[in-house]
């Protein structure tokens, strides 16, 4: 092999593995019974993300309801203080004289038909969710990052959830502290992606030929087990919103002395990404280091810089 210069790839082709977010939903803790209801039916759902946002409410007495609209007043809690906005939906039942209540405290809704009969309800803040215009209180900041697997990927993230200490951990401490907030679950299946870059224009590579079509062989016969996919995912999700309640990868991801993703050194990857776009639950992402967004990608070397050059550099010789 030859020897490997600063600004030199190790190999003319070289690999990323990226896990991008197929599935995407948001709820609350009490709503975690209807994915586990659909287990056979519903995502793999094997990553999750717990996040607050502003309290959303309705003024019930604010409430309209034509054939066609349903409006109201929105009351948003911000430190304390309450943001009022005219809020508009299509009625997409259908059905007239429908009826809807919005029982204290004042954050859920009902639907009803004339006889009484219920026919949907829900949060209100999905409610509002459902509307064109972005609202920056929609936005989620990202305390918590966690997974889930089990004995072959049969333990969801649902399931976790259940008896999470850090999750109650969260809800009473948010409730002591920030009453005028809600705690939200957003959780996300992920689909895994080789990304792969081929450099056959400057010449100058650390290996031969022989030895990068080794390499290409051995990414492409040896898969990552799910497993380590669903570890490196928690892990690079961690190190890139850093959230408050998470303690490790914070500052040690990547590492190759982490056994729970050592598949990824063993076949020699360049680096490991992870893509997230949270655009279809209306709630773009945040913390103290990332700026909200929608859409999100967690890039990592898996080498330093004096190791190995990295796929996304390109030197012009």
């Amino acid at each position: 092999m030859a020897d490997i210069k600063k600004g030199v790839r190790k190999y003319i082709s070289e690999f990323t593995l990226n896990m991008a977010c197929d599935y995407i939903a948001l709820m609350q803790q009490e709503d975690l019974q209807r994915i586990k209801d659909i287990a056979g039916d519903a995502p793999d759902f094997h990553i999750y993300i717990i996040g607050r946002r502003p309290r959303i409410t309705l003024d019930p007495k604010t409430l309209k309801i034509g054939d066609n609209i349903i409006s109201g007043e929105l009351v948003i809690l911000i430190e304390g203080k309450q943001i009022r906005e005219q809020f508009a939906t299509r009625n997409m039942t259908g059905i007239q004289n429908l009826k809807i209540e919005c029982p204290y405290p004042n954050n859920e809704y009902i639907l009803r038909r004339e006889d009484g009969e219920i026919i949907g309800g829900g949060k209100i803040a999905l409610l509002r969710g459902t509307g064109t215009q972005y609202a920056q209180y929609l936005d989620l900041e990202v305390l918590y990052v966690g997974q889930s697997y089990g004995k072959d990927g049969k333990r969801t993230a649902a399931n976790r959830l259940d008896a999470h200490s850090t999750l109650q951990n969260i809800y009473a401490e948010a409730i002591r502290r920030s009453p005028d907030k809600e705690i939200w679950i957003t959780l996300c299946s992920f689909e895994p992606l080789i990304l792969a870059s081929f450099d056959g224009i400057t010449g100058r590579y650390g290996t031969t030929v022989e030895e990068d079509d080794a390499h290409r062989k051995k990414i492409l016969n040896n898969p990552i087990t799910a497993q380590q996919q669903i570890n490196f995912t928690e892990a690079a999700l961690i190190k890139y919103f850093q959230p408050q309640y998470n303690k490790d990868y914070k500052d040690t991801f990547p590492n190759p002395a982490h056994s729970t993703y050592s598949e990824c050194y063993e076949v020699d990857l360049n680096a490991v990404c992870v893509e997230i776009d949270t655009e279809e639950i209306r709630s773009r992402l945040w913390s103290k280091v990332i700026t909200a967004d929608f859409h999100h990608i967690c890039q990592f070397p898996l080498h330093s810089k004096e190791e190995r050059m990295s796929m996304f550099e390109f030197n012009v010789f």
